[in-house]
């Protein structure tokens, strides 16, 4: 529930137009805006009460962090960064955390233990082919690997055309399936089958089938017996068409994933820009998401985010964009993710990680019932990682403040329903690992408090009053940047204005908030009562002003961590835990008091926590005698002092050198 002026109402249907995952969506936005204008005649200072609006559901977003891979191309074992990677490609996770990864670029299997350290345990690094023991054994541009419950590995070996068996145990690599030929050919035996440009391959842990996909767009099977044999798209033709078995048409089908019966294969086809579900019972292909049609040009376009629904929506799959998937990863999500009213023996719902190409972006797509899709929808996608506007680079961040250059592989860890995932970044020659991280809806209840002190405008000749600006108060909460569901703004208009909002906040982000003005505002876990006294859950903030002179700024974390020690100079008094962040230093207080009319100071540093008391609508000016403002700031930083010779400055220098351990 909203209340709000004619003023606000604007400010409500502007908040319509904006791109991205929108919280608050005021009904009687699709007015026009001859209709809207006649309204607000209509209205104009009347208080809108209860204006109903709609609410999305807050959606987890990926922590990303790096595993392992400097960020160039190059070759070294090691810890982490210190270890180098060369375009690694396709990945393969186990449930004690060990991923095994094609390190096309080096010609090697790699091995990276939950820790980050990596080593080689195949190729010798010489592009060719050899069969031979482990480390004498040639590759050439392996882009995919999958591990066997028994340990053993396979290696789609792209250029060599041939499908590897690696042998931790005996020490060996030997050739599973494929003559080396690039060509195509079915063959009972598996060295007499030609299988062009292996690129995708998902076991089937119930039978032992291998299913591959190769560069000729066809999906391959290798029978448990070694026999080879095409499934779909038997033509080999690069093309796009549901249909059954032989007649299904693929464009460049790249990484695959099977479900936790074996019975559906998912497909990244990466060139129709679709993830494809094939019943393997009866061979039948459908396209789950995605639109078969290529972008208009060959830029980084950003894809975007909604639900299928046959029900509802016509060519319902071209409702949900992909920019060339190339990675895909099928697990179990609870309902609960994403729905905090799920009941506990709700069951799991099935959910794909993709990583896009294109988009140099990683979507998590839910498949059945969700939390905001009605019962008949099929299919909503949600951005997870990486840029929202389909930027490459290198960046560790949450969400869409995190960045990728050319993603690829993607495994999630087995038992964590998707909570734990890595990313094989190509094109930053690095391993990432993806942490699930659950937003908090947190609700922002603001109200106007009588004063006959609005906040003033002002102009070039100084501050003047302007009853078209009067306002009771301002208030903004501001979060990650590039997230548009974690900043919200407001102004109150009347005496006996309040306003109710929700946001989506995320506790490794840090949020930077102002409060100005005579109102009342309280950040809270749970909406409040009307006299914004009494809160179900935590409360994370309470402020009161009296005054247009009354501001508070400061940045904010919730339910994170922090400094807890309220002797150090970087004591943060909102963590809700000690995080081991805390730094020794010089404490240094300033007091800055006017003696005159007018007085300006200014404090720079990287960094900078303050407290001020009695400031005034400007916040760095002193506007009325006798105002007083109290800064913190610590000892490695820089300050630069201006202002009027009426200021009086008091320095209050207290240096304490404490080693915390």
């Amino acid at each position: 529930k909203v209340t709000c002026s004619a003023i606000s109402l604007l400010l409500c249907f502007q908040s319509c137009e904006r791109r991205g995952q929108t919280i608050m969506i005021v009904r009687g936005c699709t007015a026009t805006p001859i209709f809207v204008t006649a309204l607000c005649f209509l209205i104009i200072s009347t208080p809108l009460k209860a204006l109903e609006a709609y609410e999305l559901g807050c959606q987890p977003a990926g922590a990303v962090t790096n595993l392992a891979g400097s960020g160039v191309p190059g070759f070294r074992d090691g810890l982490k960064e210190r270890a180098y990677l060369s375009h690694p490609s396709g990945i393969s996770v186990t449930s004690d955390g060990t991923v095994f990864v094609a390190d096309s670029g080096n010609n090697r299997i790699r091995r990276i233990t939950s820790k980050g350290e990596v080593t080689s345990i195949a190729g010798s690094g010489v592009p060719g082919f050899s069969d031979d023991s482990l480390f004498r054994a040639e590759f050439n541009e392996p882009r995919a690997v999958v591990v066997t419950p028994i340990g053993h590995l396979f290696v789609a070996d792209t250029t060599n055309n041939r499908i590897r068996l690696v042998d931790l145990v005996e020490g060996v690599v030997t050739t599973y399936a494929g003559s080396g030929i690039a060509g195509y050919r079915d063959a009972g035996v598996p060295s007499q089958a030609h299988i062009y440009g292996p690129v995708g391959m998902a076991y089937r842990v119930q039978t032992g089938e291998l299913f591959v996909s190769d560069s000729n767009s066809r999906i391959r099977v290798i029978r448990n017996n070694g026999s080879v044999e095409t499934i779909l798209n038997g033509a080999g033709l690069a093309g796009y068409s549901d249909s059954v078995g032989l007649s299904a048409i693929f464009n460049r089908p790249n990484h695959m994933s099977l479900d936790g019966h074996g019975t559906i294969l998912y497909v990244a086809d990466q060139l129709n820009n679709c993830i494809r579900a094939v019943n393997l019972m009866t061979l039948s292909v459908n396209t789950i998401t995605g639109d078969e049609y290529a972008l208009l040009n060959d830029t980084n376009q950003s894809s975007s985010d909604a639900l299928d629904s046959d029900a509802i929506f016509q060519s319902s799959r071209q409702m949900i964009d992909l920019n060339q998937p190339f990675g895909v990863a099928f697990y179990l999500e609870s309902y609960g993710v994403d729905d905090p009213k799920a009941e506990a023996f709700t069951p799991d719902r099935p959910a794909l990680l993709v990583t896009e190409y294109r988009s140099h972006r990683v979507r998590r797509i839910l498949l059945g019932k969700s939390a905001i899709a009605s019962p008949s929808n099929t299919t909503v996608s949600f951005a997870y990682a990486g840029s929202y506007n389909a930027l490459n680079g290198y960046i560790d961040d949450l969400g869409p403040a995190s960045m990728f250059d050319s993603p690829m592989g993607v495994a999630v860890l087995p038992g964590t329903g998707g909570a734990v995932a890595f990313v094989a970044d190509a094109g930053n020659h690095a391993l990432r690992r993806l942490s699930r991280e659950l937003p908090t809806r947190m609700f922002v209840s603001v109200t106007s408090l009588a004063s006959n002190d609005p906040l003033i405008a002002r102009s070039e000749f100084g501050l003047t009053h302007d009853s078209a600006l009067d306002a009771q108060g301002y208030y903004s909460v501001n979060g990650p940047p590039n997230n548009e569901t974690t900043h919200l703004f407001g102004f109150l208009s009347n005496s006996d204005e309040s306003h109710t909002l929700t946001m989506c906040a995320y506790p490794s982000s840090e949020y930077f908030v102002t409060f100005r003005g005579s109102i009342r505002i309280v950040l809270s876990d749970y909406p409040l009562n009307e006299d914004l006294t009494d809160s179900k859950e935590r409360i994370y903030m309470v402020w009161t002003g009296s005054g247009a002179h009354d501001v508070r700024m400061e940045n904010i974390h919730i339910r994170a961590g922090g400094c807890t020690n309220p002797t150090s100079p970087n004591f943060d008094p909102w963590a809700f835990f000690d995080d081991g962040s805390c730094l020794p230093g010089t404490l240094i207080k300033l007091e800055v008091k006017a003696t005159g009319p007018w007085g300006a100071y200014e404090v720079e540093g990287p960094g900078l926590y303050y407290t001020a008391a009695l400031m005034s609508f400007n916040d760095m000016r002193l506007a009325h005698e006798d105002d007083l403002h109290t800064i913190y700031f610590t000892s490695w930083q820089q300050a630069a002092y201006t202002g009027d010779p009426t200021i009086l400055f008091f320095v209050l220098i207290c240096v304490v050198f404490i080693l915390l351990w």
